[in-house]
């Protein structure tokens, strides 16, 4: 029975470095990578050093994933890394977005999150871990990151619930609350019809270190993964202080009323 690490979102970003660094444990015999994009699947499977399997499923449509699990269900391997990290963003304000773009936001990174997890669940044994990436905008409201930071306050609530919920099986469950990236996930997150608002970041990781984190964090039973120094401050101050304040200082960062 192969051991696999399954990866949404596995083409690019931090997906991407979930697979490269979760093939060299060794408890993972087969990473499995899903996204939409199937060239960059096929050019994250000539990079890593174990066997990858590539699916083409977009995890907002349901349709799709139930029969990517039909796979699952045939050949029934034990899931031992479910990594839950396929999401989009836009920064920009709320009716900037049309009901659609903002209800397939929705669908992506809270739909495709709870249907990912609840489908693998019963194929992951004792000992097992799930990681859903949230992020730092969880952790208060951000005006013009509205709806992006919403979703992920969602990812964040569920995943430390069912971290509890699922304890007795062995499985643990781990939100990762990442700062700000240096990943393509702002190649278009100005891509909308206002200006560009949320610009300025006073640090960007790198996504080989915040994965690091999350991993070491989830093997710990950490139901929570928060790398950095800024970032840990941010979570702190955001538990603290008013969310108006908070929302205030973020909008004066930002150059914004």
């Amino acid at each position: 029975m192969a051991k696999i690490a399954l990866i949404t979102g596995a083409s690019s970003g931090m997906g991407r470095e979930f697979a490269l660094q979760l093939a060299g444990r060794p408890e993972v015999d087969e990473i499995w990578a899903l996204a939409r994009n199937q060239q960059k699947l096929d050019e994250l499977a000539a990079e890593v050093q174990k066997p990858v399997r590539t699916f083409s499923v977009d995890v907002s449509d349901s349709a799709q994933v139930a029969v990517f699990f039909e796979t699952v269900a045939a050949e029934k391997p034990e899931i031992v890394w479910c990594i839950n990290n396929a999401g989009w963003g836009k920064f920009c304000r709320c009716d900037e977005l049309s009901p659609e773009e903002s209800l397939s936001m929705i669908a992506t990174n809270c739909g495709g999150v709870v249907n990912m997890a609840l489908r693998a669940l019963p194929y992951m044994p004792k000992g097992a871990h799930m990681v859903n990436t949230g992020s730092a905008s969880a952790f208060q409201p951000l005006p013009y990151v509205g709806l992006y930071g919403a979703t992920k306050a969602f990812v964040r609530s569920y995943s430390r619930a069912m971290n509890k919920e699922v304890r007795r099986q062995g499985v643990t469950v781990t939100c990762m609350c990442p700062y700000w990236v240096g990943t393509n996930f702002f190649d278009n997150v100005h891509e909308h019809p206002g200006n560009a608002v949320v610009t300025k970041y006073e640090v960007m990781y790198k996504a080989e270190d915040v994965i690091k984190t999350a991993i070491r964090d989830a093997g710990r039973g950490k139901d929570m993964s928060v790398h950095g120094w800024i970032n840990k401050f941010q979570h702190v101050a955001a538990k603290l202080l008013p969310q108006r304040l908070v929302m205030w200082v973020f909008l004066k960062k930002q150059g914004l009323k």
